[in-house]
């Protein structure tokens, strides 16, 4: 059977390699958690380093995320299922998107909500995998604002 065994000492050690260099070039990162399987006790390890924002494509990841720290921003990465739009807006303060539809189900899940969920436009980059085409981005965002 396979497991995670976590190891604090080399976690603490590249998180803060990590922040540091990305702190001297001036980026602001964020933590993926999927791996952790939303295991709260993995999560909190993670959250106790001082992490900001964390990432997943897992709602109930996310969900466990808000639960143990309501106050660090959660990121849904993967473009959301409309049928999810109430949940994403629950668990997710920003979402990455490529969809108007969705977009805009978001904007009125949010404001139901009494919430201000950010979206993250997706954009192509050559792998045809998920984002607006270069060339229909202007158009896509005409349509959104």
């Amino acid at each position: 059977m396979a497991y995670i065994e976590l190891n604090r000492k080399k976690l603490q050690h590249n998180y803060r390699f990590l922040d540091d260099l990305f702190k001297r070039e001036g980026i602001e990162w964020a933590v993926v958690s999927k791996l952790l399987c939303g295991h709260p006790d993995f999560l909190q390890e993670v959250l106790d380093l001082g992490v900001k924002e964390v990432c997943d494509s897992r709602l109930s990841n996310l969900k466990m995320i808000k639960k143990i720290s309501p106050e660090v921003q959660t990121v849904y990465i993967k473009p959301p299922a409309k049928r999810l739009v109430e949940h994403i807006v629950r668990y997710a303060d920003v979402s990455f998107n490529s969809e108007t539809e969705t977009i805009r189900m978001l904007s009125k899940e949010a404001g139901r909500q009494g919430k201000m969920h950010k979206v993250t436009i997706m954009i192509e980059l050559g792998d045809l995998r998920e984002g607006i085409m270069g060339e229909n981005l202007l158009n896509f965002y005409e349509q959104i604002f």
